[in-house]
């Protein structure tokens, strides 16, 4: 072959080479002719009090530290100012014994320590936000039912825990003032991490949970402070069948609230790739099938991904991720869920470990700590921006219902409703721009017609969004009655609401 017939070869497959990475990217973003039918049943009830998208977010902004500075006045300014952008409903946080007790649980209490009043402080800025609070009933079980002793005491320890429980929410609640304070959280994976000790007096770990659980119960209707709070329990996980809420749904049901576990990856904590819409809606209809006897809400109390790395929590991809396992959540019922974690946070102690934890920070939040060694200003990871608008536009501070939906072709689809607010969110799994239009069963116009705001997530645009709390509404659909039409770009989550 000639020279120049070389150089036209290799001139043909350059082009087709050009050529057929245009038409990948092209058909990315390519919007398809024939719209995918979604239909939400607003006839159809699914959650009657459905509490919004909320998250874990520990009470540690004003913490002492005795290594690392602190937050600044303006960096704590701007985590609240996040929180009450999002609208956020609930916030679960860390609660242990050794903030009122000196050296052990037989110390005297004291509610003014360093920690305590730190404590309060974030309290305050919660109850002024109107974000309700989950306060965990201690962390480490067993462990923390003896802090400061060796051994466990099956008898002595838990009567002085129990004690410790009651005479903490009447400091929070009745002295202070934390009206907002909801919800007392029973450990965190209580049954699912073994302690080298177990308790003494024949009992096995989960009778021992029970027994502990069960003095709690009694101990807040002693002191009349059990109506005040909702138990909420066995918090377990992270496996695909629900681990142990059957059992605390059998041996714990006059005690427990509201039950809730936890789900990583979609099923398994080491799941790899970690599973979406499916997987997640798997986990939680493996709880809600040993709960629904019981007539009693079910929480997701803990979600989020680390496979294959943690690095997965830093793209744009993850918006999406969650939006799938929120939309899953939702609709197959549960009350609520909390993603692990709102922000990075520092902890007690200077951890470093596979858990994402460096220097006692942990990395597993939507926006940077800025007390972290990382170079260059605190950033806000892409994620945030879907779950802000999930946050503030899902759920309400009044009472809010979950409607019935059909979802399709990779499209999921979730409707709430409060009063007179409407919202709906479609999240595009698929890879690719998707056309779709969504029908409501019962027109939506009554008493007026309803305008929509439409808010969109991009991964692709996510550049667009930098410097914002909140992306704001891009258009507008009027006079709705019972459909209306759009199209998605590809791995994007949309919000059409009335809510301003």
């Amino acid at each position: 072959m000639c020279i120049k017939n070389y150089a036209l070869f290799f001139t043909a497959c350059l082009v087709l080479l050009i050529s057929s990475q245009a038409f990948m990217i092209s058909a990315k973003h390519q919007v398809p002719v024939i719209n995918s039918h979604l239909l939400i049943d607003n006839n159809q009830v699914i959650q009657n009090d459905f509490l919004g998208v909320n998250a874990v977010y520990h009470g540690f902004t004003y913490m002492p530290d005795n290594i690392m500075a602190p937050l600044s006045a303006t960096e704590k300014n701007r985590e609240f100012a996040r929180v009450r952008a999002m609208e956020l409903k609930i916030a679960r946080t860390w609660y242990r014994p050794n903030w009122a007790c000196a050296t052990n649980l037989f110390s005297d209490f004291d509610w003014n320590s360093m920690r305590m009043q730190a404590f309060y402080q974030w309290l305050d800025k919660m109850k002024k936000l109107n974000v309700k609070v989950a306060l965990q009933a201690g962390w480490f079980f067993p462990q923390d039912t003896y802090f400061g002793h060796i051994t466990p005491d099956s008898t002595k320890n838990v009567e002085r825990y129990a004690e410790w429980v009651s005479e903490s929410l009447n400091q929070m609640i009745n002295v202070r003032g934390y009206s907002n304070i909801k919800y007392l959280m029973l450990f965190t994976k209580p049954l699912n991490s073994h302690s080298q000790k177990g308790p003494e007096g024949g009992f096995s770990e989960p009778n021992f949970y029970a027994k502990v659980c069960t003095e709690i119960n009694e101990k807040l209707i002693k002191t009349n402070l059990r109506s005040a709070v909702k138990l909420v329990g066995p918090n377990s996980g992270s496996t695909d069948t629900a681990a142990y809420v059957g059992w605390s749904v059998n041996k714990l049901n006059n005690v427990i609230d509201i039950f809730s576990w936890h789900t990583y990856n979609g099923q398994k904590y080491n799941t790899n790739p970690p599973s979406e819409y499916d997987g997640w809606k798997q986990i939680v209809d493996a709880g809600k099938r040993k709960v629904i006897k019981t007539n009693k809400p079910y929480w997701i109390d803990e979600y989020g991904a680390n496979q294959p790395n943690e690095n997965v929590r830093r793209t744009a991809d993850y918006g999406n991720y969650i939006a799938q396992a929120v939309a899953a959540f939702t609709n197959s019922g549960a009350q609520t869920s909390l993603l692990w974690i709102l922000f990075d946070q520092k902890y007690e102690g200077h951890t470093t470990n596979h858990d994402s934890f460096y220097k006692g920070i942990q990395r597993w939040g939507l926006t940077q700590s800025p007390q972290d060694s990382l170079s260059g200003p605190p950033k806000v990871y892409p994620a945030w921006y879907s779950f802000a608008i999930m946050s503030k536009y899902l759920g309400n501070y009044a009472p809010t219902k979950v409607y019935k939906t059909t979802s399709a072709d990779s499209l999921y689809v979730v409707s709430t409703s409060a009063g007179s607010d409407l919202t709906v969110m479609v999240v595009n799994a698929a890879h690719s721009a998707k056309r779709f239009d969504v029908k409501f069963a019962r027109p939506v116009y009554r008493p007026v017609y309803r305008t929509f705001n439409r808010h969109v997530y991009d991964p692709e645009k996510i550049r667009q969004y930098i410097g914002i709390d909140i992306i704001p509404s891009d258009k507008k659909f009027a006079a709705i009655a019972t459909v209306f039409s759009d199209q998605i770009p590809a791995r994007g989550v949309s919000i059409y609401t009335t809510k301003k």
